[in-house]
């Protein structure tokens, strides 16, 4: 298989799609994207797309259905598995690094959470949880993304099950990596220019106003609530705002692509720190994965 990770707004979904459909088909690892009805604001990719080269793990989900690491790999393997059977190479794309170390690695052994330990957190704000943990696991604050409140959730359902999330280790071999024992043929992270980058995200953050984000915020939350977690997605919070008539569009466009600038740091330097990961230029690595013979 091939693993080619990146920022969001880096171009990923137009590099794949230009794959020869005969030799390989997608594996997505976005948390977001999985979603339905969604397509805007997450920048899944288009029908086009995935009638360019088949996409799996793409508009999979209702917006009002959780998803959650052990599920997402449950659903990976699955799709590899369709892969291998028409014996063509999947190419994971990700831009959830921890979803495919994941699934490349295993999970962690997290104890059973009771429903009243999930209400007990559901209860807190993020503040909260972030006082809760640097008083249990200050080391699990280390570990977690800024702001990623639904990590903090996790780390503190577990610690209030008496164990130290900062201190779960992955199973050896639980992983798909050795369990089904797959070979690498590459693994790539594309290495933009900051500039370049931030530049690509603000043109579609624009895009993606322009394209009705609001009013597919809108839409879903109609239909499913504002909470549902399809809709906890990043920068929908701003789509609300606006289509409420709270924000005007200048802020809107300022606050999703700050939100998608802020996010695309923590990618990279989530996926800088994995070893098995080579940087690499967009256009090096589509010619490296055309040549590449599986």
């Amino acid at each position: 298989m091939l693993i080619l990770t990146a920022p969001t707004g880096a171009g990923k979904t137009a590099l794949v799609s230009e794959l020869d459909p005969s030799r390989f088909e997608i594996i997505s690892f976005d948390s977001r994207q999985i979603y339905q009805e969604l397509s805007i604001g997450t920048a899944a990719p288009s029908p086009q797309d995935c009638e360019k080269i088949p996409h799996h793990m793409v508009s999979l989900l209702p917006p009002s259905e959780s998803i959650h690491a052990g599920k997402y790999v449950q659903l990976a393997e699955e799709a590899l598995e369709q892969i291998f059977a028409r014996g063509k190479v999947p190419v994971l794309t990700a831009g959830t690094g921890f979803y495919l170390n994941a699934f490349l690695y295993g999970m962690f052994p997290v104890p059973k959470i009771t429903e009243e330990v999930k209400l007990k957190v559901e209860s807190l704000s993020m503040e909260e949880r972030i006082q809760e943990l640097q008083k249990l696991d200050p080391a699990a604050l280390q570990k977690i993304f800024p702001n990623d409140n639904y990590r903090y959730g996790r780390a503190l359902e577990v610690n209030w099950m008496g164990a130290r999330w900062s201190e779960l280790k992955v199973e050896e071999g639980a992983g798909a990596l050795i369990s089904k024992n797959l070979n690498i043929l590459g693994a790539y992270f594309l290495d933009f220019d900051r500039k370049e980058l931030y530049e690509r995200i603000d043109s579609r953050a624009r895009k993606m106003i322009e394209f009705g984000m609001g009013e597919e915020a809108k839409r879903v939350a109609d239909k499913y609530g504002e909470d549902c977690p399809g809709l906890q997605s990043l920068g929908y919070n701003f789509a609300l705002e606006n289509i409420k008539g709270t924000s005007n569009l200048e802020t809107f466009f300022g606050n999703l692509s700050q939100s998608h600038r802020n996010y695309a740091k923590r990618q990279i330097t989530w996926f800088r720190k994995q070893k098995i990961l080579e940087p690499i230029h967009p256009k090096e690595a589509y010619k490296k994965i055309k040549n590449i013979n599986g």
